[in-house]
Parts: structure tokens; C-alpha cells; sequence
């Protein structure tokens, strides 16, 4: 089932932040398209990349675009595996 596309700045479902470098080439409603091998941050997350989309099909700057349920992988501030989701995209109403 297609899922709205991921831009920078869209959030995780524990509120950690995309926050890129995405496709700078490529924009959705203003923003950069987020991509697999993006960095995300925040508090639950500080050191985490997008790791595995849906949308392996749907390319930007070469590289997989992500969406919502898009998994992303990193560290917590205590150095503990965190796994997570692309969960809100809040500007977009593109579908992939």
C-alpha cells in the first residue's frame, strides 16, 4: 500500500528529527525528500540513519526515498540500540 514520501524535518514515532543531508534536488511542498542514509536526531535517537524504506523503487539523487514506516536504527544518549519509524509527515500529500 503506498505511503506518504518523507521530507527533512518530518519526525519519528519517538519524535526524533530527519534531519538530512535528503535530496536537495528534489523537493516536496518546499522541503528536501529524505532519503535511506539520512541522519535523524533528538532525544531518544541521537545518532540514527534511515536504514530500510518501502519505497526501494521511487529514487532521488540516486538513493531510495523514504516514507512513512521507513525504519531507522541508531543509539540512544546511553549508548542503547534504538529502533524506530518514519511516523509523521505532516506536509506532504504525495504518495510513493
Amino acid at each position: 500500500m503506498p505511503t506518504p514520501i518523507a521530507t527533512i524535518a518530518n519526525l519519528t514515532a519517538t519524535g526524533d528529527v530527519i534531519i538530512g543531508p535528503g535530496a536537495l534536488t528534489t523537493m516536496v511542498k518546499g522541503l528536501p525528500v529524505a532519503c535511506m542514509g539520512d541522519a535523524v536526531a533528538g532525544v531518544f535517537c541521537v545518532a540514527g540513519v534511515i536504514t530500510m524504506t518501502t519505497a526501494i523503487n521511487i529514487l532521488a539523487k540516486g538513493r531510495p526515498t523514504a516514507n512513512i514506516g521507513s525504519l531507522v536504527t541508531g543509539v540512544s544518549m546511553l549508548g542503547i540500540p534504538v529502533s524506530t519509524a518514519v511516523l509523521v509527515c505532516p506536509n506532504v500529500n504525495e504518495i510513493v
